[in-house]
């Protein structure tokens, strides 16, 4: 048992099982209950290092109370940071520090100056020439000065960096090693749009596409997958288990006799053509993101070439993919205890290395949970170390504790319930929880509006209100949120009225949309991602709801690490009516005078109010202005 304790150590999850998650250039802040019995002073220090570096930085811990000490360091590359905390007890300030509470006292403190100068005497014998010449003159020095000339001496930092050098480091405690993972920028904030490239002919199309997208504001470009797609069990229209030679099937039933998940898709062109999307779309600070999904058709040269990578049934058959209660009979799962377990994992990890080495670094990655843990684990390790820019978004609609483990093991962001969650308790109780502590160590919520196989029931047959309304609480409660493709001209009709899924899903047909028509919510989006990018308060994870009776309002701060950007969010979650409310906002949270006088404007009219102290009243209209996103003039 050591005589220093060193407890509740923050960051650390699960003991230290998992990497806590930050940004380049992001400030780690380490927090640590570090205490012994008696009165002796201790010393604390934070050590930390690039993973693989030999050479170890450190910063002297600063107490804050209760035996709560606090250290940081400055994430100042992308990749794996160890951190560490040691202490010690600090023998000379101790003593120090008594001599200097006797004197105080009046105490006579004669006999303790022989004491500290007995313990500079014996640093004195291990220390080299120059630090031995001066602890000889200070020791000389205290001995021909007085009291408060003495403790003036000892007080002195050349000596005291020289006894810290040199001194036992007495019941030197060290606690185990942390590990954060610094990601790049875009991991923590970006604005996702997700296309289906067949849509727009082929690459070529998509890249004309580009400078739409760029005007909405969107920074990362998702494209569904692009590879050859099966003719085994094709779907048809809306799902159908029939098709015909014009049905282009679904994208994920991946693979034909053209190739697999290292193949394009030939109608939509060729890897030159890729390559010069990718470029066009970096030029135009656009950055394609790339879907992963570990599936096959029964076409695909996997099933021939590896087939006890796939289920079998007693028959000697391959097992198609079920969801009950739907069954897919145009795609195969792939078995992860496989008995080529081996093989699978590391070809399965290759085809990440390959589309990395084409030039892509952000995968989003189809349905994770339903792959195991270990095969995660291993490919996360292996590709973070390899690649550490590499950033993977997990589309993981399942329970909430697979979706947080995923995020442990490895994936910068994740999809959400937000699609599900409408109404102010519902809204407030989800964020609260996904931004408190641990979670807010490791999981990174993505907000996308709707996907290709989600029409949220907010949306269904509704009019352009619902859409804005879903964009501003998507693109103000996490700094990172996404459309998919027909959101901003409010698409919205059902499969039917239980059905999640959209009538003449894209997923089974190509869409030809007009952009240009009435009703496009485009330049509320544009503003929204204009806003997100000015203003650094909604690039964090801060979060505070205010307090307000009327229910059909909600309204929430975001804020800057520094609260030197202080955004307040009021959304009327009814898109019909109009609502009124007192707002009551936590000015104290804000280090704002809770009677102060206070301007602020509307970012999405220019509209300016001056507020009073934390009670404020708000009107909001639908089809006028249903919302405020206000900005405090400090």
């Amino acid at each position: 048992m050591n005589n220093i304790a060193i407890e509740n150590v923050y960051p650390e999850i699960d003991n230290g099982l998992f990497y806590a998650k930050k940004t380049i250039n992001d400030r780690l802040d380490v927090y640590a209950d570090i205490f012994k019995a008696g009165t002796d002073k201790i010393k604390p220090y934070l050590l930390y290092r690039k993973k693989g570096n030999i050479k170890w930085d450190k910063t002297e811990m600063e107490y804050l109370n209760d035996d709560r000490w606090h250290g940081s360091f400055i994430l100042d590359e992308i990749g794996i940071y160890e951190y560490k905390i040691i202490a010690w007890t600090d023998i000379y300030i101790t003593v120090l520090k008594k001599l200097e509470s006797w004197y105080r006292a009046n105490e006579p403190i004669k006999s303790d100056l022989f004491d500290i100068i007995s313990i500079l005497k014996s640093i004195e014998k291990n220390s080299l020439k120059k630090d031995r010449d001066i602890i000889e003159e200070k020791i000389n020095l205290i001995k021909n000065s007085d009291d408060y000339e003495a403790i003036n001496i000892l007080n002195g930092d050349k000596l005291k960096n020289i006894v810290l050098k040199y001194q036992e480091k007495k019941d030197y405690t060290e606690y185990k090693s942390l590990y954060v993972f610094s990601d790049r920028k875009i991991a923590n904030f970006s604005s996702w749009y997700e296309l289906f490239p067949r849509s727009y002919n082929n690459f070529k199309g998509v890249e004309n596409q580009l400078t739409y997208i760029k005007n909405l504001g969107f920074d990362v470009l998702y494209l569904t997958p692009i590879h050859p797609v099966g003719i085994t069990s094709r779907r048809g229209k809306n799902g159908s288990r029939t098709s015909d030679s014009s049905d282009p099937g679904s994208p994920w039933a991946i693979g034909s006799s053209e190739g697999g998940h290292y193949s394009i898709d030939k109608h939509l062109g060729t890897f030159d053509d890729f390559d010069h999307l990718l470029k066009k779309a970096k030029s135009m600070g656009i950055e394609i993101a790339m879907d992963l999904a570990y599936q096959c058709s029964p076409d695909h040269p996997y099933v021939k070439d590896h087939s006890n990578w796939f289920y079998k049934r007693p028959d000697g058959t391959i097992r198609y993919a079920e969801n009950p209660p739907k069954k897919y009979y145009d795609i195969f799962p792939l078995n992860f205890d496989t008995v080529d377990k081996k093989n699978l994992y590391s070809e399965l990890k290759n085809i990440i290395v390959f589309w990395i080495k084409k030039g892509i670094r952000i995968f989003r990655v189809d349905n994770p949970h339903t792959k195991p843990f270990s095969f995660w684990s291993f490919v996360m390790k292996s590709i973070k170390n390899d690649y550490p820019d590499v950033v993977f978004l997990a589309e993981a609609f399942t329970r909430e504790k697979i979706m947080y483990e995923l995020s442990k093991i490895g994936f910068s962001m994740s999809y959400t319930y937000f699609t599900w969650v409408n109404t102010y308790d519902e809204i407030k109780n989800y964020f609260n929880k996904l931004y408190s502590y641990p979670y807010n160590l490791f999981f990174r919520p993505m907000l996308f509006t709707n996907t290709p196989d989600i029409l949220p029931e907010s949306l269904k047959n509704q009019n352009s209100e619902a859409f804005i309304t879903r964009s501003l609480l998507a693109g103000t409660l996490s700094p990172l949120w996404g459309i998919y493709s027909g959101f901003e001209t409010c698409e919205n009709t059902p499969l039917n009225n239980n059905s999640e899924e959209y009538l003449n899903s894209e997923k089974y047909e190509i869409k030809n949309r007009d952009f240009t028509k009435p009703g496009n919510i485009g330049n509320i989006i544009s503003k929204l991602n204009k806003i997100r990018i000015e203003n650094d308060a909604l690039k964090t994870f801060n979060l505070i709801f205010c307090d307000n009776n009327n229910k059909n309002i909600i309204s929430y701060l975001r804020y800057n690490n520094e609260k030197t950007n202080i955004i307040i969010v009021v959304i009327n979650l009814d898109i019909n009516n109009i609502q009124c409310d007192i707002i009551k906002i936590p000015l104290k949270a804000l280090n704002i005078n809770e009677t102060a006088t206070y301007d602020v404007i509307d970012l999405l009219d220019n509209s300016k109010y001056t507020w009073h102290g934390e009670y404020n009243y708000v009107r909001l209209i639908p089809g006028y202005r249903n919302a405020h996103i206000l900005k405090v003039l400090l």
